[in-house]
């Protein structure tokens, strides 16, 4: 059986179906939008539009392939003159308008004519990615209100600055101290923390006002739990609350899922070797937290956090993380085994973040076997705890030393235990 064109029915099916396909995608699209209207109660195209839309932009890939690419354009353009005649209606009919539809409609054809070009997986995922863009509306402009001006300008900044280094970097290690400092590695760790860092700090604003202080001292132990001790503690001192004792062990508690997710994504066979040490200090802190730092239910002054994107805290982490490097490698080559654990120790007093990295781009090197990498990071949980306790009792004061120390001793003893067992 003949289908037009002198094609049969069989030949034409491949057509036919991506047709359907781009007739289906438009009308998710504008179905999405028929929603939005009832929501709105405004005047949008729907889902007849929007699929008419996806099919001209079908009709296009097919005329194209007759008629030579020039019809698709001429089509194409007088979709977008259509869209302008109606944005220049909207406009003289109402105050405030947007153009999100008129876009949208825009790519609909394009989803068309990638679903008639046989590429219906890109054109599909791009639809998904449009719907849920569209639905998004709400979440999206609160997103815009969790940064400050200055967080942005530093958050630009510290793009900026990586796009261009980064780059230039040489990938490969240089020619001293082992083979162990690769530029570009020290810089791809502080993007790594950096980011996460800085994930946390956006969803501390994010919810900042919200409904408890618990998700904020999680927040923070995310961010940098070094830096919650500072914070909370001098709150504490200056804004008395059992609140702000609450936050502190959190962050702390927190500070141990933090090293676990580096390692995740750092070094994954360090994980296995790691994940009850570190897990069991978190659960103890966790269990402390509950039990003996119930928040009093007080609205309290939110403490200040630097936004982690500066300069002047990603080139501390670079040097640390580097120096760490590099001191490991020489302790290894002259000392024995246990000055490594020293090291881990002292290195860990600023935070664990530089010392777990390190360790873990040494085993991942074969410069550090994977027993004595995990020991040493477990010592460094261990170490920051310690470090953190004696910066409670030099910056805060009153019951808050006393109660979230003792609740710090226990966190560390429980490394401690941890490593007994791990070296026995």
């Amino acid at each position: 059986m003949q289908a037009g064109g002198g094609q049969t029915i069989p030949e034409a099916t491949p057509i036919l179906l991506s047709t359907f396909a781009a007739l289906l995608l438009g009308a998710l699209v504008g179905l999405e939008r028929q929603v939005a209207e009832g929501e709105r109660q405004k005047d949008f195209p729907g889902v007849r539009t929007f699929a008419f839309t996806a099919l001209l932009g079908a009709l296009a890939v097919l005329l194209a392939r007759e008629l030579g690419p020039w019809i698709a354009v001429a089509l194409f353009l007088a979709s977008v003159v259509f869209l302008a005649m109606r944005y220049r209606h909207d406009v003289m009919q109402r105050e405030e308008v947007g153009y999100t539809t008129e876009i949208a409609s825009m790519c609909t054809f394009a989803v068309g004519a990638l679903a008639q070009a046989d590429q219906l997986l890109i054109a599909s995922v791009v639809t998904i990615a449009m719907v849920a863009l569209l639905r998004s509306k709400r979440a999206l402009h609160r997103a815009g209100d969790l940064l400050s001006p200055a967080d942005m300008e530093i958050g630009i900044r510290f793009l900026v600055i990586t796009g261009i280094v980064f780059p230039l970097l040489p990938e490969e290690p240089l020619g001293v101290f082992g083979g162990v400092l690769a530029p570009r590695d020290v810089w791809r760790m502080v993007v790594l923390i950096s980011g996460i860092s800085f994930v946390a700090y956006a969803l501390m604003r994010f919810r900042a006002g919200g409904v408890s202080h618990a998700l904020t001292g999680m927040l923070a132990g995310l961010v940098s739990s070094t830096a919650a001790t500072f914070a909370y503690a001098r709150a504490a001192r200056e804004r008395d609350g059992r609140d702000y004792e609450a936050m502190l062990a959190l962050a702390c508690s927190t500070s141990f899922l933090r090293m676990l997710l580096m390692l995740a994504i750092v070094s994954p066979v360090l994980v296995p070797r790691v994940v009850i040490p570190l897990a069991l200090m978190s659960s103890v802190g966790l269990l402390l937290t509950v039990l003996r730092h119930a928040p009093d239910g007080a609205q309290r002054a939110p403490a200040e956090f630097d936004n982690p994107l500066t300069l002047r805290v990603a080139l501390s982490f670079a040097g640390i993380y580097a120096t760490v490097l590099v001191l490991v490698h020489l302790v290894q080559q002259t000392f024995s085994e246990r000055a490594v654990y020293v090291l881990a120790a002292l290195a860990a007093a600023p935070g664990a973040d530089a010392p777990t990295l390190s360790f873990a781009r040494l085993a991942n090197d074969g410069r550090l076997d994977l027993e004595t990498a995990a020991v040493g990071i477990v010592i460094a949980a261990v170490a920051t705890t310690l470090a953190k306790l004696g910066i409670l009792a030099s910056v805060g004061s009153g019951p808050i030393v006393q109660r979230v120390g003792a609740t710090l001793a226990v966190i560390a003893a429980t490394g401690l235990a941890a490593l007994y067992w791990m070296l026995r």
